[in-house]
């Protein structure tokens, strides 16, 4: 039995997964803007201190979920990073929280993200 290329590649490509914002969708010009905490005492901003690259990583290795995924299966962390990146030449804001969750939104567009081998991006060693 002969099996179509095409049908190999799309299970290769649906096996390996990529996120929304992959190399397909490049991230630039993104910016860090601002630390938020809910919760100060209990997470703070070397809970998720990101760089520029980190965030990157981030967003290259996590993801993408819907919006019931996320509330149902993730907690949320109560701080996240926050700033701007161009998506496809579209301005846009994102979130990470310290859970390894994140968030962009492109006009009306959200699009959420989670990682689960992110781990290393919010150690501080």
């Amino acid at each position: 039995m002969e099996i179509d290329n095409r049908i190999i590649i799309l299970i290769a490509a649906t096996l390996l997964g990529s996120s929304a914002l992959a190399q397909d969708r490049p991230v630039t010009d993104l910016k860090i803007v601002a630390f938020h905490s809910e919760a100060p005492d209990r997470c703070r901003k070397s809970d998720v201190a990101l760089t520029a690259a980190k965030t990157r990583e981030f967003f290259r290795r996590a993801k993408q979920i819907d919006a019931k995924i996320l509330h149902d299966d993730y907690d949320l962390a109560p701080c996240y990073m926050e700033g701007t990146l161009k998506w496809r030449g579209e301005l846009c804001d994102w979130k990470i929280r310290a859970g390894a969750t994140g968030h962009v939104q492109c006009s009306k567009q959200e699009i959420y993200f989670a990682c689960e081998a992110c781990g290393d991006l919010f150690d501080q060693k």
